[in-house]
């Protein structure tokens, strides 16, 4: 996360950035990082916004987050955690479990599952293409995570 610089704005040109794609942006960020670190989530997302978060939004030309919406999804995937590997691991095909996934891969696919299951106050559409939008910007291949992602999706309309 230290050792790159993304372009977010350049790569994000094509959506709007507001409040809940940034905080969507940063949730995946956090998630990622502590995947590799030993804290608890509540201290990685504290060290998060004071180490990182200055220079994101600057970056993305934003003055705020909607920390509501950024809380709110990373502890729901923590909390969630086995039901959303599992949600995913059954839409991935059956030579691949989902430990063969990229830290970013699972971290953008957690935090998209989590909003189709839990947060209903938005569209399944706009969630699957922010986070298509964020993937790709991660280096993720977006027609994968949008297949896992409609699929889940369908499940989920269906249930």
């Amino acid at each position: 996360m230290n050792d790159t610089k993304y372009k977010f704005k350049e790569n994000l040109r094509h959506i709007s950035i507001r409040k809940k794609t940034a905080s969507r942006i940063c949730s995946t960020q956090v998630l990622y990082g502590a995947s590799y670190s030993n804290c608890d989530i509540d201290k990685f997302i504290k060290s998060y916004m004071v180490n990182y978060l200055p220079s994101i939004l600057k970056e993305l030309d934003i003055k705020d987050l909607d920390y509501d919406l950024l809380n709110t999804i990373i502890k729901g995937v923590c909390n969630n955690i086995l039901k959303i590997d599992e949600i995913i691991s059954n839409k991935l095909s059956k030579n691949w479990s989902i430990d063969r996934l990229s830290e970013t891969e699972k971290s953008v696919l957690r935090l998209a599952t989590y909003e189709l299951l839990f947060e209903k106050k938005f569209k399944k559409l706009t969630i699957i293409n922010e986070y298509i939008s964020i993937i790709e910007v991660f280096g993720g291949s977006p027609d994968f995570a949008n297949g896992i992602l409609e699929n889940i999706s369908k499940e989920i309309n269906e249930n």
